[in-house]
């Protein structure tokens, strides 16, 4: 018990009192600090070990799931997408994040999807990118747990509802985005992390 007292409130103020900026801490560093800092059992098996390396794990889950939350109702955050699906059924996996991402900064975001295609699409990327102003936010739990973000995106050329799904124990998240023009859905998969640059320039 000491051991997870431990833990808990070595990360938690990690999560609380670093600013959300640039990404996020890598979930191999914080297993890291807990291995270079937690008090470890003496005489400890190998099935103790497994057992503590596991609820290891299951700590810094926890904590990465509290610290999206938290960038979600802050309004700071960046969903950074490996895997893309759109309503035709192109589905693509190993994505560069940086070019596949939801954004949200305050009341404005952008979101971006870029395929590995010969078709430039709209963004020159292969896919679309949007900005715009954030409105109607909402953040409620299903009965599993799960936190559900909503909100919609309102640009230029185009509006989106957007739903965001942030698993329970993690800062996992799938988020679905149906623009207003045609009947598609797009799917992006991946980390949902803390994020604030002052420097990002959105013109819905």
């Amino acid at each position: 018990m000491k051991a997870f007292n431990f833990i808990f409130s070595l990360l938690l103020m990690t999560a609380i009192c670093t600013p959300a900026t640039s990404w996020a801490q890598s979930y191999d560093d914080d297993i890291y600090v807990i291995d270079k800092t937690a008090p470890i059992p003496e005489n400890e098996t190998k099935k103790e070990r497994k057992e503590r390396i596991k609820k290891d794990h299951e700590i810094v889950d926890s904590i990465y799931h509290l610290k999206a939350e938290l960038a979600a109702e802050d309004g700071y955050f960046v969903l950074q997408a490996t895997e893309v699906r759109n309503s035709y059924g192109h589905y693509e996996l190993g994505l560069n994040d940086n070019t596949n991402f939801m954004l949200m900064q305050g009341d404005k975001g952008i979101f971006q999807v870029a395929f590995n295609t010969m078709n430039a699409g709209a963004n020159g990327l292969g896919g679309i990118t949007l900005h715009g102003r954030i409105s109607n936010k909402d953040i409620r739990h299903d009965k599993n747990g799960n936190a559900i973000i909503t909100y919609n995106m309102i640009g230029r050329r185009m509006n989106a509802s957007v739903t965001i799904t942030l698993f329970k124990e993690s800062d996992q998240a799938i988020a679905d985005v149906f623009p207003t023009l045609g009947n598609g859905r797009i799917t992006l998969r991946g980390r949902l992390v803390p994020y604030l640059n002052d420097n990002i320039s959105i013109e819905p």
